[in-house]
C-alpha cells in the first residue's frame, strides 16, 4: 500500500469518515494548472468533491469561478466565500424560490443559473422580479448529448427573449460535450471542435453589430 494513505490516528477516527489527503489535492491543482495555466479560465464543478475543505484548496490556488449541481452545493461555495458560482441547471418551481434565498443570502457571492426553455426563463424572471432581483443567467446548449439544453442554431430567439426580461440577465453561453469519450485523443478533439464552433457561431450573431 502506498503509505502517504496510512492514517497514524485512525484508532482516534470514528467510521464512516471522509478522509481528504491535501497533499494530493494540490499536486492534483498544480496538474490542472498546468493544462490551464489562467485560472481565470477554470470553473470546476464541485459536485465531484462536495467539501469545503478542497474548495478553499482551490481558491488558495487562485480559482474563483465554480460551478455546483444543487442548491446545497451552491450554499457550500458561498458559506466559504466563493465570489462566483454557476448552478448548473435551471431552477423550477420551489427551487427557483430557493434559489432566489441563497442570493440574498450571500450577497458577496455572484450567483447565475442555466435557461434553456422560454417558460421557465418567464417564470424565474417573475420570481426575480418579486424579489426586485434580476438573475444572471447562461443559456445551456445541446450540443450533441442531448440530455439538456437548446440547440445552438435555435438559441438566438431564447437569448433575445431573455434580455427582453426584467428580471433576468443574460451573461453567457454553456455547453457540456460529455458524450465523446472515444479512446483516441484526435476523434475526441474533433468531435469537440466541431461542437464548439456551433457555439462560436451562435456568439457571433449575439454580438452587437459596430456603428
Amino acid at each position: 500500500m502506498d503509505p502517504s494513505y496510512l492514517i497514524k490516528n485512525i484508532s482516534e477516527l470514528d467510521s464512516p469518515a471522509l478522509a481528504v489527503y491535501p497533499d494530493r489535492v494540490k499536486q492534483n491543482i498544480k496538474i490542472l494548472q498546468q493544462f490551464v495555466p489562467d485560472v481565470n479560465q477554470l470553473r470546476p464543478h464541485v459536485k465531484t468533491n462536495k467539501t469545503p475543505e478542497v474548495c478553499k484548496l482551490m481558491m488558495d490556488a487562485g480559482i474563483k469561478k465554480f460551478k455546483c449541481a444543487t442548491i446545497a452545493e451552491g450554499e457550500m461555495l458561498a458559506s466559504i466565500g466563493a465570489p462566483d458560482v454557476l448552478l448548473a441547471y435551471q431552477p423550477v418551481g420551489p427551487r427557483g424560490v430557493r434559489f432566489i434565498q441563497l442570493i440574498k443570502k450571500f450577497p458577496a457571492t455572484q450567483f447565475a443559473c442555466l435557461i434553456d426553455n422560454e417558460a421557465t426563463a418567464q417564470e424565474l424572471a417573475a420570481v426575480a422580479q418579486a424579489n426586485d432581483l434580476s438573475i444572471r443567467i447562461f443559456l445551456d446548449l445541446n450540443v450533441g448529448m442531448s440530455r439538456t439544453g437548446i440547440l445552438p442554431e435555435h438559441a438566438l430567439q431564447l437569448f433575445l427573449f431573455c434580455k427582453s426580461l426584467k428580471g433576468l440577465t443574460p451573461v453567457g453561453l454553456h455547453a457540456y460535450d460529455g458524450h465523446h469519450r472515444d479512446a483516441d485523443l484526435n476523434v475526441r478533439t474533433k468531435g469537440c471542435d466541431a461542437g464548439f464552433e456551433r457555439v462560436s457561431k451562435l456568439q457571433q450573431t449575439m454580438l452587437p453589430t459596430p456603428g
